[in-house]
């Protein structure tokens, strides 16, 4: 059974839906099902906030919400839950048809059903990647893509925020290289990471390797993660070496740009992490523990 440890106020803040709706729809359809506290106050699981997001974004479309309880009841009561490859295909489908709302609701139901690294890492991504493939092929032109590219990078932005800020945690910097506007991996990433419990620093596109360096001073990370999906960006990072070096106890680099020669990251002076986002995050946990080690002398 899903654990409530969200609070009404936290749900309301998370899904957009006033706790005096919320306790409606319980009362009048029986959707969402909270827990009750001992002191008898709400408690939320995941799944209810999926299945309150799910029941907003059909009201939102016209459905009247006792239709869209029962919708979502039958979708709980179902089997088993519809697999994350059929959501992808839907995603896709959504985003090619530029329909932000069905592709809300396909991710309220991914959200119910499986974790946020599941999300992240087998629906979000393949989605883009299906969608980068159609680009690349001539099926949907270039502002189609950037629409979608655009609406998941929000999404993942969501995440980062509702992850927190993990002050306690280790600290990271993740950059994209210059000349780089591709920052989709490097986001996945970093939402994994700050999942992970590190604070992460995410900086986005097109970074400075001189302006990273004195943020890297002022923050003091425990590592640097860069991203370089290209060769222009790697020579970028190259020709700017002098500045990476001593920029962390551990500088990490990945992207298409090292994935097909990841001994370019000897070269600019890192650690070459990995070609998938699941491995590169193992990858990396397996580095920060090598750098901390005693014979290595990481600094706090």
């Amino acid at each position: 059974m899903a654990q409530g440890k969200y609070t009404v106020n936290e749900v309301e803040e998370r899904t957009g839906v006033p706790a005096t709706t919320l306790r409606q729809w319980e009362r009048r359809y029986g959707v969402p099902k909270p827990e009750r506290s001992e002191s008898g106050y709400r408690l939320y699981s995941d799944a209810d906030i999926g299945d309150i997001r799910t029941l907003k974004a059909h009201v939102d479309d016209g459905v009247p919400a006792s239709r869209a309880a029962q919708m979502v009841g039958r979708r709980a009561a179902a089997a088993g839950p519809r697999p994350l490859s059929e959501l992808c295909k839907e995603l896709t489908a959504a985003l090619v048809d530029l329909d932000d709302a069905r592709a809300d609701r396909i991710i309220a139901e991914a959200h119910a059903l499986y974790s946020v690294e599941d999300v992240v890492l087998e629906l979000f991504q393949p989605s883009m990647v299906a969608l980068g493939m159609l680009w690349h092929d001539g099926t949907i032109n270039t502002t189609t893509e950037h629409f979608a590219s655009s609406y998941v990078q929000g999404r993942l932005r969501q995440l980062m925020s509702l992850s927190g800020s993990n002050y306690a945690g280790q600290r990271v910097i993740v950059a994209c290289a210059p000349l780089d506007q591709h920052e989709l991996g490097a986001l996945i990433l970093a939402v994994l990471l700050r999942r992970s419990g590190y604070q992460v620093y995410y900086v986005g596109a097109n970074t400075p390797v001189e302006d990273l360096a004195d943020m890297a001073r002022a923050v003091k990370p425990v590592a640097v993660m860069i991203s370089a999906s290209s060769i222009d960006s790697v020579e970028q990072l190259m020709t700017k070496r002098g500045h990476l070096q001593g920029i962390a106890p551990l500088l990490v680099l990945g992207g298409n740009g090292f994935n097909t020669d990841p001994r370019r990251a000897e070269l600019v002076g890192g650690r070459y992490l990995a070609a998938t986002a699941g491995d590169a995050v193992a990858r990396f946990h397996a580095l920060v523990a090598e750098a901390a080690s005693p014979s290595n002398g990481m600094r706090a």
